[in-house]
């Protein structure tokens, strides 16, 4: 992506690459949804049709809702689903030729949007809107619906794949927004002196709402590390915010790049370091969770032999309050090799294993974390997962790029697949694989451990 996009594509493990099925709760219209401008509150005259769910008979816990919008007088830049206590952000843009088609007055062939989410039992009021351009959030549904519970727990067996995916690996608002446990980490058993050195990237661009926090995150730890910020030219006030923390970077520049991969190249390209010291990167709007770092740099000095280090993700919203957590299993190269379920702002890796296969390919411009980590795999590296909390990934409306996701993105993955299977690999293979179905259930029951006040290494 060019630095004069609005926004940066988020990396492959932070928004999960699983094709999610179809079936989902339904919901249908016969004819088009049109709201008129009410005693001028709106000017808005917004063209709506919900396609899916197709009957609301007996909706799932899983909401998986697709349909178009548009309005002739005003951009459509956001959707949403609300209830009583939660908002699920959709994504807009997504290609719907057969919309332009059908309707010229629509814009464009990209009028399609997606939500996705979970919802909990029992009776819920939703509330579909669209965001226009002028700011204004203009109805497109409101309807009571009853959610079904699951009797049998999802790591006992409940659930299919759609909602072991929701649950386990979300990137939405799973619960009510609240504030962010802070992670209890063992203490260290290995000397500072021991301890290697952490270079961490931050790429950047138009993210000053979030930008502070990131660099924060980093810079308030007690660890030994080089920090380098690479903005790609922002307008937002970003290159004011870095420059009051210059004199605790490595290095910074604003300046335009080729987008999120060759910034994180670029910023590496500036620090140091032996064959055992350490690397990651965090994007502008994630952030590391305190002590994170001492903790990383003691447990790659007290395991020499580790090569890569990730562990769980907490899922915080626009505010930075938590709405969703990641249960990882210990790390199976196997499943690395079908998906990738790593938290890339958890990420740490040893520059041994960096230098041996030759950084970043910045030709993938989605993918880049998940082609990173095969390579580290393919070329012998010890990979673990720790069972704490590392950091947090920020899920907000802005990072959805839908249209380049199910372009762009579908695209990378299923090169990556191909790649490393050498053959053919349909996205269906991957739903219900059992592979992936254990772990999930694994994931599910990490986490009803920690519901229970039990740590499962």
């Amino acid at each position: 992506m060019q630095a004069t996009s609005e926004i940066r594509p988020r990396a492959f493990g932070q928004t999960g690459p699983v094709a999610i099925p179809e079936a989902s709760l339904g919901l249908c219209f016969p004819h088009p949804v049109v709201w008129f401008p009410l005693l001028g509150i709106n000017t808005s005259r917004l063209t709506a049709y919900i396609d899916q769910p197709a009957d609301w008979s007996n909706p799932s816990r899983c909401v998986i809702i697709r349909g178009w919008c548009f309005d002739p007088g005003a951009a459509v830049t956001g959707i949403r689903l609300r209830t009583r206590d939660r908002t699920l952000d959709g994504v807009v843009g997504m290609p719907r030729p057969d919309v332009k088609a059908a309707r010229p007055a629509a814009p464009d062939d990209n009028t399609g949007f997606e939500i996705r989410g979970t919802l909990p039992a029992g009776r819920q009021e939703l509330h579909i809107e669209a965001h226009l351009a002028d700011g204004s959030w203009t109805p497109i549904l409101e309807r009571t619906v009853h959610i079904r519970r699951s009797l049998l727990p999802l790591w006992l067996g409940g659930g299919d794949w759609t909602e072991l995916m929701f649950f386990q690996m979300p990137a939405h608002m799973a619960y009510p927004p609240r504030p962010v446990r802070p992670e209890k980490f063992p203490a260290p058993v290995t000397a500072p002196a021991a301890r290697p050195k952490i270079s961490i990237v931050t790429p950047s661009f138009q993210q000053a709402r979030y930008l502070d926090e990131t660099m924060r995150s980093v810079l308030e730890q007690d660890a030994t590390v080089e920090y380098v910020v690479q903005d790609g030219g922002s307008t937002d006030g970003s290159a004011e915010m870095i420059k009051q923390q210059a004199g605790r970077l490595h290095a910074w520049t604003s300046a335009p790049d080729q987008g999120q991969a060759d910034a994180i190249a670029q910023g590496f390209a500036q620090t140091t370091g032996r064959p055992d010291d350490v690397m990651a990167w965090i994007n502008s709007d994630d952030y590391y969770q305190p002590g994170v770092l001492s903790f990383v740099a003691d447990y790659f000095a007290a395991h020499p032999d580790v090569d890569v280090l990730y562990g769980h993700r907490i899922v915080v919203d626009e505010e930075s309050r938590e709405i969703a957590r990641w249960f990882l299993p210990k790390h199976d190269d196997a499943v690395l090799r079908l998906n990738d379920f790593v938290p890339q702002e958890t990420l740490f890796w040893r520059r041994r294993i960096w230098d041996k296969v030759g950084g970043l390919d910045i030709s993938f411009q989605f993918a880049v974390d998940w082609d990173l980590l095969l390579r580290f795999q393919s070329a012998g590296a010890r990979i673990v997962r720790v069972p704490h909390f590392l950091a947090c990934f920020r899920a907000h409306a802005a990072q959805k790029t839908a249209a380049f996701m199910h372009s762009t993105g579908q695209n990378e993955i299923t090169r990556l697949r191909e790649r490393t299977h050498g053959r053919s690999f349909p996205a269906r293979e991957i739903e219900n694989h059992p592979l992936l179905m254990a772990y999930l259930r694994k994931s599910a029951f990490i986490g009803f451990a920690w519901g229970l006040g039990f740590r499962v290494g």
